[in-house]
């Protein structure tokens, strides 16, 4: 059976769904709608009656004493004209079909500005909302006085007038048809808002996610923006000194909240892009905000003054898009679709607006909704694929888990190991009345394969080993757990080095699994002061006597032990003199490393030694320990165990 990949599916689900953004954006571009029926051209009496226009420098309190003469016919369609500073425009039109209402209304989907409407000599209704772009159903006289006269006041440059659709209505149609007109916008928005608080809980269970609190940002402004039009916006005209600024600057902050989120999600070189598009929207809209003030926040003119920045969004939006999409990115395939039909539908609102396209259906919308539903599904996709990632962590949580537990027992048992090869090892200081003794030892894990021993036999005399296992951690130390054994097995024999070898070899022989282990064994008369000793190949000692020119290096030939059986360990004497000191050690100082990789060397121990030969003993001790730290920058350098013992005849 053909296996069918994953993504094959949502790679349809984004064609069907661009497919049929480009169908509604094209069929909204070419204004698709139906003709105006018979039943609605009364509805729309205003478009089908002949309108008037006049300007005035100055504002008339009786618009109907304007002579007939120097009113000017309007062209068909036409409801305004661009703006001209201080000047007051004044607009004409038929009342005669009000007596067929019952409840007659004007109703204006936008008026911007401050107007007064006359019907004959009355005035039935008055604006001073400034700014003002959400509908007004304006009661009037139900017996035709022969003429509705409106008169505009504007400080918004671009338009004054009416603008949509203006209709002669009965109160209760008009009521109807403007729900129904934003049944869509009003339906959606707290569907929206629910989808903002969700997105701000993932990110509060997700916090390192940002891409959940940016897109719960956009999707409040989205709310805000499909709440307020229309319909609320109209139902909240007494509170519209808080929704017009609100309105306005959510409407300014959604394209700063939609370069946040693509911030989030886009390669490195768009998203450098977008925080630079995102700065300059900032600076140009507090710019415009403050140049535009006058008694008052003039929204409109600053909405102009930062379109452009809107323009530019779009371009690089759309360049980015293209970009990514030439690349084939199919991560990002449904946010460049979202964008692409966003900047499409947002390009046709402006052409309506310029009247490039007549005024029909508000594409935007259907964009604005696709969009939202394309980056939802951008989102909603990287949630899951969140989802799992997390139950893979976890369950390489729990096997890692496991394995800690196991390192911990591990660790635990090093630990006792440690302790247990530290109760195997002589103390680091010992002292009679003839002979002082300190060792050190620094392991390269928390075991090693270093000891040393000394011990004090029934006359007095002093009997001190110094052992290496070839190389270092658990098996070492076990190792020299033997070798420990076996030298407390050779007791009876510490006055003879080479017995004492002879039988730790034999005890050893077989049990090592081809580990080795290297000692040097001085047995110190302190009646004679004679020191006999052995080597079972490891490096000899160093013997510091202040009457000799330099330091002795003393050494016997032997074989390492545990490898062979039968060895012969030669066995050789010195003379010793009150005062000597004499210091056995392993090869780990000599393979010690400093940052330049130089190694500590015979030679550098050995002129240490003889440099600091009149230092007190003690002290001479922790010169040589503190040298070797130093040197390897605090044990960083350290390549094996190492270990010595200073011993000094009294």
């Amino acid at each position: 059976m053909k296996e069918v990949k994953p993504y094959k599916s949502i790679h349809t689900f984004l064609r069907i769904v661009l497919y049929l953004g480009f169908v509604v954006l094209f069929c909204g571009c070419l204004d698709l709608h139906s003709e105006v029926t018979p039943d609605r051209q009364f509805q729309q009496s205003v478009y089908l009656l002949d309108r008037y226009f006049f300007w005035s420098s100055e504002e008339l309190k009786d618009p109907h004493s304007i002579p007939e003469n120097v009113w000017k016919k309007m062209d068909s369609n036409q409801l305004g004209f661009e703006s001209i500073e201080n000047q007051y425009l004044y607009i004409k039109f038929s009342d005669q079909f009000v007596r067929q209402l019952k409840s007659p209304v004007l109703y204006a989907e936008i008026a911007l500005e401050q107007f007064k409407i006359f019907q004959g000599n009355d005035l039935v209704f008055e604006s001073k909302l400034k700014d003002h772009i959400f509908p007004y159903i304006i009661p009037l006289n139900q017996n035709p006085s022969g003429s509705l006269i409106i008169q505009f006041q504007s400080r918004y440059r671009g338009f004054i007038g009416m603008d949509r659709d203006v209709y002669l209505k009965d109160h209760s149609m008009a009521l109807v048809d403007l729900f129904l007109d934003n049944f869509s916008e009003t339906f959606f928005a707290p569907i929206l808002l629910v989808l903002s608080t969700i997105f701000l809980g993932f990110y509060f269970l997700r916090k390192r996610e940002i891409i959940f609190l940016n897109f719960s940002i956009l999707l409040f402004s989205a709310s805000l923006i499909e709440a307020f039009n229309g319909f609320v916006g109209f139902s909240l005209t007494q509170f519209s000194y808080i929704v017009v600024p609100l309105t306005y600057f959510n409407i300014a902050f959604f394209p700063f909240a939609l370069l946040l989120f693509l911030i989030g999600i886009f390669p490195p070189f768009f998203r450098n892009l977008f925080k630079i598009l995102a700065s300059i929207h900032l600076i140009v809209f507090l710019v415009s905000i403050l140049s535009n003030y006058e008694d008052g926040i003039s929204f409109l003119n600053s909405e102009d003054d930062y379109n452009w920045v809107i323009v530019l969004e779009a371009i690089g939006a759309i360049f980015s898009s293209v970009y990514v999409l030439i690349k084939g990115n199919n991560n990002l395939r449904a946010i460049t679709l979202g964008l692409l039909i966003i900047v499409f539908a947002g390009l046709h609102d402006i052409l309506v607006d310029l009247e490039f396209f007549r005024h029909g259906h508000r594409v935007i919308h259907y964009g604005f909704f696709l969009m939202l539903a394309l980056f939802g599904f951008y989102v909603f996709k990287h949630y899951w694929q969140l989802l799992h990632s997390i139950n893979r962590m976890n369950a390489e949580l729990r096997t890692k888990n496991k394995e800690l537990q196991r390192l911990i027992q591990i660790d635990k048992d090093l630990a006792l190991a440690h302790a247990l090869q530290k109760s195997l090892l002589s103390s680091k200081y010992n002292e009679d009345e003839k002979i002082r003794i300190i060792g050190f030892s620094q392991n390269l894990e928390s075991v090693g394969g270093d000891y040393f021993d000394h011990t004090k036999d029934s006359m007095g005399n002093w009997a001190i080993l110094m052992a290496d296992v070839s190389g270092h951690g658990i098996s070492s130390a076990m190792v020299a757990a033997m070798s420990k054994m076996a030298f407390v097995g050779a007791g009876p024999y510490l006055q003879f080095p080479s017995r004492v070898f002879h039988l730790m070899n034999r005890h050893l022989v077989g049990k090592t699994k081809n580990l080795f282990i290297t000692a040097s064994y001085v047995f110190i008369d302190t009646e004679s002061y004679t020191a006999t000793f052995s080597n079972a190949g490891h490096p000899g000692f160093f013997l510091i006597r202040n009457s000799e020119p330099d330091v002795i290096y003393l050494n016997a030939k032997g074989k390492p032990l545990g490898l062979f059986s039968h060895l012969p360990f030669a066995e050789e004497m010195v003379k010793l003199k009150p005062g000597d000191r004499i210091l056995l050690y392993t090869d780990g100082i000599f393979d010690l490393l400093n940052e330049e990789g130089e190694s500590f060397g015979e030679e550098r121990l050995k002129s240490l030694l003889w440099d600091n030969r009149y230092q007190k003993f003690q002290e001479l001790a922790t010169i040589v320990q503190d040298s070797l730290f130093r040197f390897s920058s605090g044990w960083k350098y350290q390549m094996d165990d190492l270990s010595f013992l200073l011993v000094e005849i009294k």
